[in-house]
């Protein structure tokens, strides 16, 4: 009996670039800023947002800890920002 090949096809590359790709169209419909405007306010590196999300990801939480993580960090950005809008206007 001939054994049969048998290939594995990998889709969580597939579904991070999707996470990734919700994730930096809520960061610009809210504070129209791309991830790379992010890292640059904060004094990240260049990658660290991505990086946040992938430890997040290979953690075992998979897409479901991935999103969770994206939801907190919008809502700490949200609070960030309106906390030095309100110290502007004061």
């Amino acid at each position: 009996m001939d054994k049969q090949n048998s290939k594995i096809i990998e889709f969580s590359f597939y579904l991070k670039k999707k996470i990734y790709n919700e994730f930096q169209t809520v960061l610009f419909k809210e504070f129209n800023m791309k991830v790379s405007d992010i890292n640059y306010i904060y004094g990240y590196e260049r990658n660290h947002l991505f990086e946040v999300l992938e430890e997040a990801f290979d953690e075992g939480g998979g897409p479901h800890k991935m999103r969770l993580e994206i939801d907190y960090t919008i809502q700490s950005f949200k609070l960030d920002f309106s906390e030095n809008k309100n110290n502007l206007i004061n």
